[in-house]
This record gives C-alpha cells, sequence and structure tokens, in this order.
C-alpha cells in the first residue's frame, strides 16, 4: 500500500512553480509513487473529539504550464494520512 502524504498549504495556485521547495517535495513523493491529499488550514476541523480535514487528491507534473490537479473533496479523518506536511509562508 502506498504512503498517503497529506500536505496543508496556503492556496497551491499561488505558489512559485520555479522555486518552491513545498511542490518539489510533492514531486519527489509523486516520483515515488505515494498518494497525495492536499488541504489548506480552514479544511481541518474537529468532530467528535477526532481531528479531520476537507482533503482533495491531488497529482503534481513538472510541466510549468499545468503542475498540479485537484480532485473532489472528501471529509476524511486525519488518521487516514501516514505524513501531514504543515507548509505555510510566514505572514
Amino acid at each position: 500500500m502506498p504512503m498517503r502524504l497529506g500536505v496543508i498549504m496556503d492556496p497551491i495556485g499561488s505558489i512559485n512553480y520555479k522555486k518552491d521547495s513545498t511542490l518539489a517535495m510533492l514531486l519527489a513523493a509523486a516520483r515515488r509513487g505515494w498518494q497525495l491529499q492536499y488541504l489548506e488550514p480552514p479544511d481541518l476541523f474537529l468532530a467528535q473529539g477526532e481531528a479531520r480535514g476537507l482533503m482533495r487528491p491531488l497529482q503534481v507534473r513538472a510541466d510549468p504550464d499545468d503542475w498540479f490537479t485537484l480532485g473532489a473533496v472528501a471529509d476524511r479523518p486525519l488518521a487516514d494520512l501516514d505524513v501531514i506536511l504543515m507548509r505555510r509562508d510566514p505572514p
């Protein structure tokens, strides 16, 4: 079973494709066959004491003109993920 990585980050469409280290990590994980899930900070919540998130499957590509695709939103427990990265730009 592939690793399931969740990335909590600022809006993915606003990052700089050429120099964003989060994108570099996601591309490396995708090359290894990891499943990627995308979340923004407002997508995180607690429900009956369980940490959950509104996750979207994420596909990334090394193409500066078409480098990501997001799937449909699903409400899932964060415990479904093997790895969670919190990557936010400083204020």
